[in-house]
């Protein structure tokens, strides 16, 4: 792969059309309205919270809602991503013309993650208000906390843009998501694998199965720093750099195998 000056605005084109056709998505304006719904609940619930517990729910709230809306936004958007442009018949256009089909990807990759970068701002701004509201104060935990989630969407977004080079939205959809969840788990796999007694002890054919899950699926709890925030502790930045050079590393591996899944693929 060689990118020079044309390159790079191929793949600038690619993206800001992708982004601009997400924007008028029904799907993500829905997904973007729930998601400040569930943000601006928390304020009802706080109320409803024992005497001093409401911005903990509010803190618990708007880390999860945040966290959870991107994600599933990564998935749903990501799970149509080259579906669309193989069904519209679009794919056709561009694969005629000089645009290599890696680049191709890492426009509609930046494109997604873009659209996934304004949501994610706009679902922050909305919950600092509401924080602030409800008395609180917005520290840089807050903001190193809304950063690493926005690490665990370039990794949701690589392996939607993967699956979806791969095979069918439905596919895409399931296998992103089943990811993801057990991304979300992956500490406990990891506990099973480490307890002297359980599934792993029991059935010792399943072990090699769960080494497998924690060696590859990438471990997503590592960007959930709720707690941490909500117990007054510093979040240094060597684990924002070293949190965002794992998901870089797993960004680089997913697009590269999308782009070898798309190479593959025949459209004439």
């Amino acid at each position: 792969m060689v990118f020079n000056k044309q390159g790079f605005g191929r793949v600038g084109a690619i993206a800001h059309n992708t982004m601009r056709e997400a924007l008028r998505n029904r799907a993500f304006i829905a997904l973007s309205v729930s998601a400040v719904a569930f943000i601006i609940f928390s304020m009802i619930l706080s109320e409803l919270a024992v005497v001093g517990e409401g911005s903990r729910v509010i803190l618990n709230f708007g880390f999860f809602a945040i966290s959870l809306f991107v994600s599933v936004t990564a998935i749903v958007m990501g799970a149509v991503l080259l579906y669309k442009e193989v069904d519209k018949k679009t794919i056709y256009t561009i694969i005629s013309k000089p645009v290599p089909r890696y680049e191709f990807i890492i426009g509609k990759y930046l494109g997604l993650l873009g659209i996934l970068f304004i949501e994610l701002v706009a679902l922050a701004c909305v919950w600092f208000l509401v924080i602030t509201t409800d008395g609180g104060e917005i520290t840089t935990a807050h903001m190193v906390g809304i950063g690493l989630i926005l690490f665990e969407a370039m990794i949701v977004t690589g392996l939607a843009v993967m699956f979806s080079a791969m095979t069918n939205p439905a596919l895409t959809a399931l296998f992103t998501t089943g990811l993801f969840a057990i991304g979300r788990v992956h500490y406990v796999v990891q506990e099973m694998l480490q307890a002297k007694e359980g599934v792993f002890v029991d059935q010792p054919w399943a072990r090699p199965i769960g080494d497998l899950v924690v060696g590859v699926v990438p471990d997503l709890g590592v960007f959930n720093v709720s707690q941490q925030v909500l117990l007054g502790l510093e979040i240094g930045s060597s684990y924002l750099g070293q949190s965002l050079v794992y998901a870089l590393g797993y960004v680089a591996i997913f697009l590269c195998l999308a782009i070898f899944a798309f190479q593959r693929r025949d459209f004439v």
